[in-house]
């Protein structure tokens, strides 16, 4: 295993509440707070290339300063999904296309104003699933997945997942599959794998995260999945769980991130996971950590 910080950072002092997709080789950040919200809540999309370690703010900004929201790659746009804009929240649906660059509201809306979702992709339509309408306070939990159809631009309702929650941690597309970490709810953090099947069902997997969490972030290697960080009932840890989706395994890494943090985003590129900026126990960070596995 290697950890290492890159010498690319993101814009001082840090950002988190961020979310980020990967595409053609690089890296796409959107939104977050790079202070207490709302009066620093970003509207900034940035670029971060690994092959240069080169960071970047583009000059297309999002609709609205963003954060907390959700985002996933359809393999030629990113689709970004509530959040909150500024103290409100917001059913949006914003569209990136990082060939023009260029952003664009789609008519499509979410059932209601959501913050905290998690959404995943398979070749045909984004899952926006659970999330929470309370605002900043822990209430107003969701169990509803909305599908979203990027084509003609509508939303319908699919199954939904087993009891209400909202996830800062996320869920994420791998070897076929789309699975759920984590999360919370009325009655606190969860420590479970959820495994969804568009249309059909949602399995709790016997599996089981080494504590219940949220907060962490998730990238994807073919087969194995990694959750870095985040935050259980009583603290903000620094570890990296591997899930491997071949036998639902889930084992602690030997390695730890520097820092314990939360509310940070994770891509995979070529052979390594770029995990970015956070809260650590100190503040808001600008790293831009490597993670590469054996």
């Amino acid at each position: 295993w290697e950890v290492a910080a890159m010498t690319a950072r993101l814009p001082a002092p840090g950002l988190g509440g961020i979310t980020a997709v990967a595409a053609g080789g690089v890296a796409y950040i959107f939104g977050g707070v790079s202070g207490p919200p709302p009066t620093s809540v970003v509207d900034t999309i940035l670029r971060y290339d690994p092959a240069a370690d080169a960071i970047e703010t583009l000059a297309v900004r999002l609709p609205q300063p963003t954060f907390l929201a959700a985002v996933a790659w359809d393999g030629t746009h990113a689709y970004v999904f509530g959040g909150f804009a500024g103290t409100a929240l917001t059913d949006a649906i914003v569209r990136f296309d990082p060939a023009a660059p260029a952003v664009t509201t789609m008519t499509a809306r979410l059932p209601e104003p959501l913050a905290r979702t998690a959404v995943a992709e398979d070749e045909h339509y984004l899952y926006v699933m659970g999330g929470n309408t309370g605002g900043f306070t822990p209430t107003g939990f969701v169990g509803t997945i909305a599908i979203y159809d990027p084509v003609g631009d509508t939303v319908r309702a699919g199954v939904g997942i087993p009891s209400p929650r909202a996830s800062r941690i996320g869920a994420i597309r791998c070897n076929g599959g789309i699975y759920f970490f984590g999360g919370w709810g009325p009655s606190g953090k969860f420590d479970q794998v959820l495994l969804y099947r568009p249309d059909v069902e949602i399995t709790v997997l016997p599996a089981r995260l080494p504590e219940a969490l949220d907060g962490g972030s998730l990238a994807c290697d073919g087969t194995r999945i990694y959750l870095f960080g985040g935050e259980t009932a009583t603290a903000i840890v620094d570890d990296i769980v591997v899930f491997d989706t071949t036998d639902d395994s889930i084992a602690t890494a030997p390695v730890t991130l520097p820092t314990p943090r939360k509310g940070h985003a994770a891509v995979w590129i070529g052979g390594s996971a770029y995990v970015f900026g956070g809260q650590t126990e100190t503040g808001l960070t600008a790293e831009i950590l490597r993670v590469t596995p054996p």
